[in-house]
């Protein structure tokens, strides 16, 4: 019987150590200050969307390490962006007043990502590679 090995980036609060909490809580509020000292409406915005792309892209790249040899994977991933920004950038010149926390609705991009990443046939393929 193989023993099950811990993905590094795998949340799990029982393995979070206090300095790890200090460290990402810290984080947490350098970021949140600097949107509130260097603030004006445009920061928050285009930083937010700076950031949050990053994270929802960076975690996308990272949950689909197989692929990373394949350049299909990045043509899609390339794609994905593309649209992502376009659409985001489209929405944030029209809208006057907006949250911070209103970029939590980027997650529901990643079951799209997942979906499309999984397309029979589209990096699964032999002439893929």
């Amino acid at each position: 019987m193989q023993a099950k090995t811990k993905s590094r980036w795998r949340f799990d609060p029982d393995d979070l150590s206090v300095p790890a909490a200090i460290v990402i809580a810290l984080g947490f509020f350098l970021v949140a200050g600097c949107f509130i000292v260097f603030g004006g409406k445009g920061h928050l915005k285009w930083g937010g969307l700076t950031l949050s792309t990053a994270v929802i892209f960076g975690y996308f790249v990272r949950d689909s390490r197989k692929f990373l040899p394949k350049p299909r994977f990045w043509t899609l991933t390339g794609s994905l962006l593309m649209l992502h920004l376009l659409a985001w950038i489209a929405l944030l010149i029209h809208v006057e007043r907006w949250g911070l926390l209103w970029f939590n609705i980027m997650v529901f991009e990643l079951p799209v990502f997942w979906y499309l990443r999984g397309w029979p046939g589209l990096l699964d393929s032999s002439n893929g590679k």
